[in-house]
């Protein structure tokens, strides 16, 4: 890449920009006497936007280096890891329900906010936009399968009955839990060797460049080789970043996700108190959305581009990744580290997934649909946003 090319990038606007709240935020936590945890918690928040951005870029261009089958398991290791690593940080501090609603926003906002945006605006440019059916059963499956393990230890909590001395309630969610995240790593890994073999050997594959190009069997989409692509002209040179460059992009990002994360978990407390907020808020919304940014705005590029079958997967393998990947990991993880955290959701929580997947279900059952479905979908959001904003619990 040379230094021209990285000018010309800079010059424009561009989500690189916010890039600036990084020293903000870190002037503000380690200064003595500028700390006020409120500006803290937004200055973390808009720049782990742009952290989470060049996470996922880092990842694109490493796949598109080391080939297909190869770029399906990074691709299926690292595009997560802004998740990953709030998660993690979330559960050694304790946080186990900041964590949990973090996980339900992640899945929630790359259904109905990726994929219903792209609709919407792919819809109103293009009137009825169709997408594969195929992947979009598979994925409806894999978080069908997710929201009912979820579902099914709050079931169980309150059908067996714990008055029993000899039970512990605490340990049976516990290991109802990890048992559970056991399947569903199994259900992944099966959607990842069942992806990879799929087009190992098709005519698309061969031809595909990245693993974008690649999932999408009918098309490699030609002017978005990478999900940074989307956001350059097509007539601009098309940047590409070189292994070592990759490797030193994804381990910066991943250490400043690591100190965001941390101070946005530990000026939860002072938001909630100061602003009114919830704690599902924050987790569910806030977070959310903001781990998911760079897969929204992909989506609806690619759509505006009339290539919706890319934004359905991008928003539905983002919720798979989360629903199948990395909260089993992150349950897994919390008992390793002697701070469990269960599949016990809030009855919100466990409403506003099941309601997600059914929506998304219903939209995607015949590979068609229209800017109404998008908006549908976007109000839906707005409905759990103003659930969670007042949570009781």
């Amino acid at each position: 890449m040379q230094l021209q090319e990285v000018k010309q990038v800079l010059s424009q606007p561009s989500i690189n920009w916010l890039a600036i709240f990084l020293p903000i935020s870190l002037v503000i936590a380690y200064l003595p006497g500028l700390r006020n945890e409120i500006f803290l918690f937004f200055t973390s928040c808009l720049g782990m936007v742009v952290v989470a951005y060049w996470l996922g870029n880092a990842t694109e261009q490493l796949a598109e280096k080391v080939g297909c089958t190869w770029g399906g398991m990074m691709n299926a290791a690292f595009s997560n890891l802004p998740e990953l690593i709030f998660g993690l940080i979330a559960v050694v501090k304790g946080l186990g329900p900041l964590a949990k609603a973090a996980w339900t926003g992640a899945i929630i906002s790359n259904m109905l906010v990726a994929v219903g945006a792209a609709i919407m605006v792919g819809g109103y440019r293009f009137g009825t936009v169709t997408f594969p059916l195929d992947r979009a059963k598979d994925a409806a499956a894999g978080l069908m399968i997710a929201a009912v393990a979820i579902l099914m230890p709050s079931v169980y909590a309150h059908a067996v009955d714990f008055s029993s001395e000899s039970v512990s309630a605490a340990d049976v969610i516990k290991n109802v839990s990890v048992w559970l995240s056991v399947f569903l790593l199994m259900a992944y890994g099966g959607s990842i060797v069942y992806t990879l073999a799929r087009f190992r050997y098709s005519e698309s594959a061969l031809q595909a460049k990245n693993l974008v190009g690649a999932f999408v069997h009918s098309e490699p989409a030609p002017q978005a080789k990478n999900l940074a692509g989307v956001f350059v002209p097509e007539e601009d040179v098309e940047m590409s970043w070189g292994v070592p460059l990759s490797i030193g992009v994804l381990a910066a990002s991943s250490l400043l996700m690591a100190f965001l994360s941390n101070f946005v978990a530990d000026c939860v407390d002072s938001v909630t108190a100061g602003l009114g907020w919830t704690e599902m808020f924050v987790g569910a919304i806030v977070i959310g959305i903001i781990g998911n940014v760079g897969a929204i705005m992909s989506a609806v590029m690619v759509a505006y581009k009339n290539k919706l079958d890319l934004s359905f997967e991008i928003g539905m393998n983002a919720a798979s990744q989360v629903a199948l990947l990395v909260i089993p990991t992150l349950i897994i993880a919390s008992s390793v580290v002697g701070k469990p955290v269960d599949f016990l959701f809030s009855p919100p929580q466990i409403a506003a997934l099941i309601g997600s997947v059914l929506i998304m279900t219903q939209i995607s059952q015949d590979g068609r649909c229209n800017w109404l479905n998008g908006l549908q979908m976007l109000i839906f959001f707005g409905v759990i946003s103003v659930l969670f904003f007042y949570d009781p619990t």
